[in-house]
């Protein structure tokens, strides 16, 4: 047999293999299209339960027009990007409700056509090209059968982990069609201005809160609560009225749904009007007996929760870890609560403390947000008497879990004796008086009111155009009172929509420099950081001496030399750290470069040789073995 006839069946063999994968591909193509796989670690391209719950109770067709200008995903590759991340996941709701259920229809808005004119109408916000023109379009109007329909001004790429809370909440919206009703007592912080002939915006939590409900103004000085409030909404009372105490011990004792943000000290308002003015009205006559109450003296303060700040020292700002300025993570959510299950980072700044009483068997007190257990507090005059840098130096690890927000729910006895006006003409216009509850209440009750300001959550940027869709969240304070307000309103079918990680597309080549950097990141933060020190600390002598015409002693001359070496031993360190890096990248891309060319193509024909040879000794093998039975006949 020739080398050539030898050879014959090796080649078949890896064309065989070849065939057979290219037919396995096209029969899964033809068979099974939409077949995929999402194999990202957080799921990032798959729908929740909750989405898919929502999909198979829409009651009417919807129909998706995404106008999307060719111009800008060819002029921008960040867009370009996110656009096909976008449409991927709409095709995913139509994938799951089916094609009769969702249409989607992807428009060019081309500028002066009639597609643009319908774009602008619909609100969707024109975006600027290279030379500033502003016709480039990215955005979304979801309507349905019935008429009721919701925009997306604009899709942004840092708002990308809320997509799919986004669009899940459009289609439950308008696949109900009703608001329901939020009443709002804010005495203190103005969340909707009323300023005439000022273009004043409202807070970002009111027009993300006005975008799934309605929202009513209330005076704290009423004596009822109207009875088409769904949740009351109260943000730190400035003084608490009699009339408003019996409003909401009333409501409370009629089953009401009652959220109170409750401050010991407000950041928001000491930096808008003053350290004095940082205080609210002592809830504590209502609170305990409601089963709780909150210090009015103590602001808690958690190190292993503090947040990373530049405070003003005396040799200058230094970045310290500030204990009153807590970044809540998972494990100080209550996961097992659906208002906050699924929340991951929460910012409270100098929140109180709620403390729960036992003596109430008929109340169920449940925390939603604690500290760790070292945690400790400060008094609350201290605020007004210390800087930053004091509050923290002075500040001194515990070994107490406080309670920052929790649920309360309910019957309870009134405060009261008898109606509060009663023996007056208006005691009529009130409804009878209750002394203990005619259905169980719910109070949640959170003791930090900086949660709310935009700028400690969220980036505000892209808002003025797009208040609700332009908000792109770094905390998920807002998720968290908008949770809360689902939670009870009784929308059970938003509730599990959860925020995934934002979109982030990223080579490989960025990948491995993210992990090789990651190795020497401790090495290269503390000595950048020692090096900002040291340059403050160089710059703090170059003031000195030019502030001060006495001359340096030979002490501080040396401290200055030293304080120099040490800025250059440090720039080095930097600069070899960098080299590494550099190196190291290169080396592991050139590694990699090296297997897709060179080692995986021949491990590859290594084992076909290796299955081939197997296969051929097996078939002589059993020639032998015929042969030698052909003999013994």
């Amino acid at each position: 047999m020739t080398n050539k006839n030898k050879s014959f069946p090796l080649i078949i063999f890896i064309l065989l293999i070849v065939v057979i994968f290219l037919s396995l591909n096209i029969t899964v193509r033809l068979l099974l299209p939409s077949l995929k796989f999402d194999m990202t670690t957080s799921q990032k391209y798959s729908l929740s339960p909750s989405s898919q719950k929502i999909l198979s109770s829409l009651t009417s067709p919807v129909q998706i027009k995404l106008y999307l200008s060719n111009a800008l995903t060819q002029e921008n590759p960040a867009y370009a990007n996110y656009a096909q991340f976008v449409t991927r996941y709409l095709r995913k709701y139509q994938q799951i409700a089916g094609a009769d259920k969702i249409k989607i229809e992807i428009i060019d808005p081309k500028p002066f056509s009639s597609a643009e004119e319908d774009a602008k109408k619909a609100g969707i916000k024109a975006l600027s090209d290279t030379s500033g023109q502003s016709n480039l379009y990215f955005g979304a109007v979801i309507s349905n059968a019935l008429g009721k329909s919701a925009v997306i001004p604009n899709f942004i790429a840092a708002r990308s982990g809320y997509l799919e809370n986004d669009i899940s909440r459009i289609l439950a919206k308008i696949n109900t069609g009703s608001h329901k009703n939020i009443g709002l007592v804010s005495p203190q912080l103005p969340l909707i201005t009323h300023a005439y002939g000022q273009s004043i915006p409202n807070w970002a939590i009111v027009a993300q809160i006005q975008n799934d409900y309605n929202i009513i103004e209330l005076s704290d000085r009423i004596s009822q609560i109207p009875t088409n409030i769904d949740v009351l909404l109260v943000i730190n009372i400035t003084k608490l009225s009699p009339l408003f105490a019996y409003a909401l011990d009333q409501y409370v004792l009629r089953g009401g749904k009652l959220i109170i943000i409750s401050d010991i000290y407000s950041e928001k308002k000491a930096a808008d009007k003053g350290k004095l003015s940082a205080f609210t009205a002592n809830l504590n006559p209502l609170f305990k007996n409601w089963g709780f109450s909150i210090p009015q003296d103590k602001i808690v303060g958690d190190r292993n929760l503090g947040e990373l700040t530049q405070i003003n020292t005396s040799i200058g700002p230094q970045t310290k870890n500030y204990p009153y300025w807590l970044l809540l993570n998972p494990e100080q959510i209550n996961q097992d609560n659906s208002a906050t299950q699924g929340l991951n980072q929460i910012r409270f700044k100098s929140s109180g403390m709620i403390v729960p009483k036992d003596d109430n068997t008929q109340i169920k007190f449940t925390p939603l947000l604690t500290t760790t257990s070292h945690a400790n507090w400060s008094n609350s005059d201290s605020f007004i008497k210390q800087d930053q840098a004091e509050l923290e130096n002075k500040f001194k690890e515990g070994n107490e879990q406080y309670i920052l927000g929790a649920e309360i729910e309910g019957k309870f006895f009134s405060s009261f004796s008898k109606n509060i006006l009663a023996g007056t003409p208006s005691e009529k216009k009130l409804p009878p008086y209750l002394p203990y509850s005619i259905a169980p209440g719910k109070i949640i009750i959170l003791a930090d009111s900086d949660f709310i300001v935009a700028e400690n959550w969220a980036d505000t940027s892209s808002t003025p155009n797009n208040p609700v869709y332009g908000l792109a969240p770094i905390y998920d304070n807002g998720s968290l009172l908008l949770r809360l307000l689902d939670y009870l309103t009784g929308k059970e079918d938003v509730l599990g929509l959860h925020n995934s990680e934002p979109f982030n597309i990223k080579t490989v080549g960025e990948n491995i420099y993210s992990q090789t950097f990651n190795k020497y990141a401790n090495a290269y933060s503390q000595a950048q950081f020692e090096l900002n020190q040291r340059q403050l600390l160089a710059q703090t002598y170059a003031k000195a001496t030019q502030q001060v015409f006495t001359p340096l002693t030979a002490q501080q001359i040396k401290e200055v030399e030293n304080n120099k070496q040490r800025i250059l031993e440090l720039q080095q360190e930097i600069n070899k750290l960098a080299y590494l890096i550099k190196e190291e990248n290169i080396q592991k891309l050139s590694q990699i470069t090296d297997y897709n060319i060179i080692y995986i193509p021949l491990l590859t024909i290594f084992l076909i040789l290796i299955i081939y040879l197997i296969i051929q000794k097996r078939a002589q093998k059993r020639i032998g073995e015929i042969a030698n039975e052909l003999r013994s006949n």
